[in-house]
């Protein structure tokens, strides 16, 4: 979603010494096209996967778009989160929470997401600070308690 090619690239390019999952979901193009480039990085790509959960568990960090999903998940796996994508008007909430909270950062333009890795690579204090208050706003029950109400309303 969004400009994933370009950013993956910068990131790639910033001379950081990390590793990379990419994830292209079901945009096939997008996955052979990042398959077919050669990566400074070591560089795992995926399509569509379940792995979620254990990509972000095994991350430091997620570059993503401003999906409410993929920001739940992140925040319950303590991650700190880069936005550097999002839908206007639908997403915009999303990314003033992350902000606000202090769980992430806005950065839309590549060499903004290589200069916040940077940053929080070199500040493990300052990235300490976001993953704290990515713990501080998870909300790892709530699935289980929107089921609960479903099934309250439902009579089960």
């Amino acid at each position: 979603m969004g400009p994933l090619g370009k950013m993956a690239r910068a990131v790639d390019e910033s001379g950081l010494d990390l590793g990379l999952i990419i994830v292209a979901g079901r945009n096939q193009r997008l996955k052979e096209g990042l398959e077919a480039q050669e990566w400074e990085n070591p560089t795992l790509i995926y399509g569509f996967t379940r792995d979620m959960p254990n990509f972000m568990r095994a991350a430091d960090f997620i570059i993503t778009k401003a999906g409410p999903g993929t920001i739940a998940e992140a925040l319950n796996a303590h991650l700190p989160i880069i936005l550097y994508s999002k839908l206007p008007g639908q997403e915009d909430g999303n990314v003033t929470f992350v902000v606000e909270e202090g769980a992430g950062v806005w950065a839309p333009k590549p060499q903004e997401v290589v200069k916040i890795l940077t940053r929080w690579i070199s500040r493990p204090k300052e990235r300490q600070k976001v993953i704290e208050n990515c713990i501080r706003v998870a909300r790892p029950e709530a699935p289980r308690l929107i089921a609960r109400s479903i099934g309250k309303l439902l009579g089960l």
